[in-house]
């Protein structure tokens, strides 16, 4: 699939109190860098296992503006017009029609607004009417009620628990794993 079909620069997808811009360089700050090396932050999710830098950031946004396995986009306020997170359709596959949510609000002042939801709302739209994928699904650890509510809201239904899948900080987590079929597609 060829990458500028998966993020376009126009038009944004905008929603009421977001805008989502495809993930470039420009998107690429200490602040960004930091918000992988921040516990609160990176406690439900793979990153902060290593240090993350300036360097590192640079290089992951590269690599993803190079994927077409992956549509990422810069979570922007419409408001304060300020990078806060970021949301991305990863695991693009063509032969399973489907893909995988990912989110990251590093913004902590930004966090219970419903801005998360608001973003998944507005990938769920991109991945079924823009990209015409059929499943979009999404994992969270079971003691990530924030992330459960934000999948709920957005009419994803759980398809199952994966025990002990997510190991970090010497403590092992449950996976929960919620999924939405496409309205066009439902049998």
């Amino acid at each position: 699939m060829d990458r500028r079909r998966l993020v376009m620069e126009e038009p944004d997808l905008t929603g009421d109190t977001i805008v989502l811009i495809g993930l470039s360089e420009r998107h690429v700050s200490e602040r960004y860098a930091q918000w992988l090396n921040d516990k609160e932050v990176c406690k439900e999710n793979s990153h902060g296992r290593i240090t993350n830098t300036l360097e590192m950031t640079r290089e992951y946004v590269k690599s993803v503006d190079k994927s077409d396995k992956i549509a990422a986009f810069a979570i922007i306020t419409k408001k304060e017009k300020k990078h806060i997170g970021n949301i991305s359709l990863g695991n693009i596959s063509l032969d399973n029609n489907s893909g995988d949510i990912s989110i990251l609000i590093g913004e902590k002042g930004f966090w219970g607004r419903g801005i998360a939801t608001e973003a998944y709302k507005l990938i769920i739209d991109y991945g079924f009417n823009m990209l015409n994928l059929h499943r979009l699904y999404s994992g969270m650890t079971a003691r990530n009620i924030a992330m459960i509510k934000v999948a709920k809201n957005t009419g994803m239904s759980q398809e199952g628990v994966l025990k002990d899948a997510f190991f970090k900080d010497g403590i092992y987590a449950d996976i929960v794993q919620y999924a939405i079929i496409n309205p066009k597609h439902e049998r």
